[in-house]
Order: structure tokens, then C-alpha cells, then sequence
């Protein structure tokens, strides 16, 4: 008995469903032939993004000057009088061999306490070099340069120059 309501149950509530069925396109066919349907796709054309690109630079050493050493004899010790860094800056060249225009972006970390480094420009944008021979690829420089706190011995590690390339979309 159990199964027999549970079968009409079922019957009812499949005759009672609401099915959706959605057609784009149709076409009645009353049997005497198949019904062809026409498939068909796009083409998108689509390159990827290869980024190539070379990094030049010039020796990054630079020369701190520490003064004059003056003796003063009234302490008996010596004073510093004029220290610097020479006005030295050095070249750094990117060149673009991608297949879209890139953006170099350069960044310094010191890790001498109140030593400046400073770039020209610490942008460097580039066009694609897509239609352009290897020899004549895009290609654009800017110049570093040292400021600030002095250091007292040789081949000291100043900081990190970090150049930081991405896809110019612009």
C-alpha cells in the first residue's frame, strides 16, 4: 500500500512540475527529415606578452672624501672640514626587447644610516620593441648618484638598487 501511494505520489508530482526549456533558435520537424544545426565558433587573436628586457649599469662605487684633517691645537685633536661624496653619478640603461611597452621603476634601499641615493629619473619608460630591429630596440637611461651620511672604510656596502620591470598600460 506504502508503494503504491508513493508511486502516485511521484506521477503527481511529475505531471505538476514545471520544466523551462529555452531555445535560441528552432525548427519544427515532423520527422521526415533531420534537423541539421549549424555550429560555429569565433576567433580572437590574442598574442601574449613576452617581457625581455636588459639591464645595464656602470659601476656602482662611489668615493667618499673625508676632508681636510685640520689639527687643532687648543683640543689636540684633528676637525673635518669639507667631507663629501664626489659628484660622481653613474649610468643605468634598460633596453626593451618585449613585445609591449614596459615601465622600469628603480628603486634604492640604503643601509648606511642617513646615506641618500638618488636617480635622475626613477621612471624609465619604454615603447614595444614590436617592428624594430635588435640593434635599434627601445631604449632609455637614467643616472645614480650618492648623498648624505659618509662611511670611513672601503668597499663598504652602501644599499640595493632594485629596478622593478612591468607591462606599460597605459
Amino acid at each position: 500500500m506504502k508503494n503504491k501511494f508513493a508511486i502516485i505520489t511521484a506521477l503527481v508530482l511529475a505531471s505538476t512540475s514545471v520544466v523551462t526549456a529555452y531555445a535560441v533558435n528552432s525548427e519544427k520537424n515532423d520527422g521526415s527529415e533531420p534537423t541539421n544545426i549549424k555550429v560555429t565558433g569565433s576567433y580572437i587573436d590574442s598574442k601574449s606578452t613576452t617581457m625581455s628586457v636588459d639591464v645595464e649599469w656602470e659601476e656602482m662605487n662611489f668615493t667618499y672624501f673625508g676632508g681636510h684633517k685640520v689639527w687643532d691645537p687648543e683640543t689636540h685633536s684633528y676637525t673635518t672640514e669639507s667631507a663629501c661624496w664626489w659628484d660622481e653619478p653613474k649610468a643605468i640603461t634598460v633596453t626593451n626587447h618585449s613585445n609591449s611597452a614596459i615601465k622600469a621603476q628603480l628603486n634604492f634601499a640604503s643601509k648606511v644610516e642617513g646615506l641618500n641615493g638618488m636617480f635622475y629619473e626613477d621612471i624609465i619608460l619604454l615603447e614595444t620593441a614590436e617592428g624594430t630591429a635588435v640593434d635599434a630596440a627601445p631604449k632609455g637611461s637614467t643616472y645614480f648618484s650618492v648623498s648624505g651620511a659618509g662611511i670611513e672604510t672601503n668597499n663598504t656596502d652602501l644599499g640595493t638598487i632594485t629596478i622593478t620591470i612591468s607591462e606599460d598600460i597605459q
